[in-house]
């Protein structure tokens, strides 16, 4: 991409390029100071940028070093204000004003030096297995940190954790600042710069390269469907103000604020580089938008299609709600979210309908590929997270719509019951087709200590802190469900299968609640079984079609094995059926179960 094209402040050679869009502005000058705060009532250095017939105003500064502070001076028919830069690379911090209309705040120019980055491929589309993550709380409670906060460098720390768990991808959630120092991230303040508390720039370089070495990919969480009136920079930015300004006009409402006027071509581009800048600037390797159905498509689509130009080896992810085959022929998007397969896998354990329930988000439906749809049967940070002290959308009154830990909906995790039914729903989300992703603590059934408030949050609330807790993750209960999801994502990276697009159901006794399927790609050929039922069959009585898999079968998984929580004669150990005249194989099934068997 041109530099004259860039928006934002960029260091070269021979001194600074600023780029920025005021249509609406008269005048435009870039002030600058030195420090760590700015001081409203210290002298400025001034430098005049030209504006072009296309309302972009740019020029070029020959003496500005890196940490410099900036703020944009626009001058319109009406008055003059100073504003932070909409494209700023980092910021001091997110308060754009106080209560008495000052600010300390200020856009800071982010140095262009070449980053020792490690060597790293992204992986192929088929073979992200996903850890979703919350910065902030993700350290802190019950480790050595011991603070409110944490940090890009204090997560670090724990990617050692997600890779003994057999996870080769984190996603944080939105990482750009944010209002306020705490929050889940979906309340974008400056879309460029990187949270404050978290870290600076090269911060979150170090992060990206650090879980790099560790072999772990990143995608990042990026929010382009809305914004709070005020609490943003793009917000009435050259002092037009129908509707929040030239970023918002026409841009809709939605549940969390304006939206942005995607409908025109320079806020779309405002998108694209935002975009691209996490690959550019920051290695990533992939991006998730947040509630694209709130995005003109059309609009949307465009974007896509340039960063698809320009880095196809990303994977791009919709959270696309419901999941629609359009956002992947025709949106450009890689994959989307698949909201549906949670919440009817948590029906069917508890006994709604289980098997048609199954049958229902099963496969890959009218998708291509089995990494289009990311699915999360134990719940993302929608379905676990509550800002609202536990009665979020109204959760005490309906069970189907309370926000929890899975563990936690299903009787707790000191309940057996409840702790083997987060066992199945985890090898379940590893051997359907999908990429599997996980929330942080449901590997290692956390919940608060009073079973009831069992959710997570960012900080605490009037139930406590829902952090995540590094106590209960080391727990023996915790232990023996770390070993399930080890085992499983082992048996995925194992059998490329799981990650291929065949699927095929060979199995529905709605009577006994048990189905089976097929996963197969060429000589790797596998029986997944699913009991979603109370009763257990031992002795090798369950009978149990095979479809067109012939030969020996050799069980490579069984989510009761006493080693995850379960019992010692539960599963198939030295068991090797093989497939009679009526391509049936008898197995051990127990309970609330999953068991994967391997055809030789």
């Amino acid at each position: 991409m041109l530099l004259e094209e860039r928006i934002g402040a960029r260091l070269t050679s021979d001194g600074c390029h600023f780029r920025v869009w005021a249509p609406h502005a008269e005048r435009l000058r870039v002030l600058f100071q030195r420090g760590d705060r700015w001081r409203p009532q210290d002298e400025c250095e001034k430098f005049e940028l030209t504006k072009a017939a296309n309302g972009y105003w740019s020029g070029k500064v020959p003496t500005i070093d890196e940490g410099t502070l900036y703020r944009y001076e626009l001058t319109y028919k009406g008055g003059t204000t100073e504003r932070l830069d909409p494209a700023a690379r980092d910021v001091v911090h997110s308060a754009l004003t106080r209560h008495d209309g000052s600010s300390d705040n200020a856009s800071i120019v982010v140095g262009d030096k070449p980053y020792p980055w490690e060597e790293f491929d992204t992986p192929a589309f088929e073979n992200f297995l996903i850890y979703q993550l919350h910065i902030g709380s993700f350290a802190g409670r019950h480790d050595h940190f011991g603070k409110p906060i944490a940090t890009f460098r204090d997560v670090e720390s724990k990617f050692d954790y997600v890779r003994s768990l057999g996870f080769n991808t984190i996603q944080p959630l939105p990482v750009q600042e944010f209002a306020f120092d705490r929050s889940w991230g979906y309340n974008p303040a400056s879309f460029f710069a990187p949270e404050s508390a978290y870290g600076t720039p090269s911060d979150m370089k170090h992060f990206v390269n650090t879980a790099h070495s560790k072999g772990l990919a990143v995608i990042f969480d990026v929010v382009y469907n809305h914004a709070g009136p005020g609490d943003n920079v793009l917000w009435n930015f050259d002092g037009y103000q129908n509707e929040g300004g030239i970023y918002f006009e026409g841009g809709g409402m939605t549940p969390w604020g304006r939206g942005p006027a995607w409908w025109k071509w320079e806020v779309q581009d405002f998108f694209y580089q935002n975009a691209r800048m996490y690959f550019e600037d920051y290695h990533a390797d992939g991006l998730r938008f947040d509630a694209t159905t709130l995005i003109n498509g059309n609009c949307l689509r465009q974007v896509l299609w340039r960063l698809r130009q320009d880095y196809p080896e990303k994977y791009l992810i919709a959270e696309h709600l419901p999941a629609h085959p359009w956002i992947i022929s025709a949106g450009n998007f890689h994959a989307t979210w698949h909201a549906k397969a949670h919440h009817e896998c948590q029906r069917a354990l508890v006994g709604d309908a289980p098997v048609d329930r199954l049958l229902g988000v099963l496969g890959r439906g009218p998708f291509e590929q089995s990494w289009n749809l990311v699915n999360y049967l134990m719940g993302s940070h929608d379905d676990i997270g509550d800002t609202e002290n536990g009665n979020a959308e109204g959760g005490h009154q309906e069970w189907d719509r309370r926000h929890r830990y899975l563990v936690d909906l299903l009787g707790g995790r000191h309940n057996s019951w409840a702790r083997a039914k987060c066992r199945l729903a985890w090898a379940l989300n590893i051997a359907m087709p999908g990429t599997p992703l996980c929330f942080m603590g449901s590997e290692c059934l956390l919940a608060s200590p009073h079973v009831a408030w069992g959710y997570w949050h960012d900080g605490v609330d009037q139930w406590g802190d829902h952090r995540f807790d590094w106590g209960i993750a080391g727990d023996a209960l915790g232990l023996e469900m770390r070993q399930l999801v080890n085992a499983a994502n082992q048996v995925r990276w194992q059998n490329p299968a799981l990650r291929s697009d065949d699927f095929q159901i060979v199995h529905v006794d709605r009577e006994n609640q048990v189905l089976a399927f097929t996963r197969q790609l060429y000589d790797n050929r596998l029986l997944v079984v699913v009991n979603l039922g109370d009763r257990s069959f031992h002795h090798h009585q369950y009978e149990v079609a095979t479809g067109d898999l012939s030969g020996t079968f050799t069980e490579i998984l069984c989510t009761q094995d006493k080693r995850f929580g379960g019992w010692p004669t539960a599963g198939n150990a030295g068991h090797r059926p093989t497939p009679g005249t009526t391509g049936r194989i008898g197995i051990n099934l127990p309970q609330w179960s999953v068991v994967v068997l391997q055809a030789e």
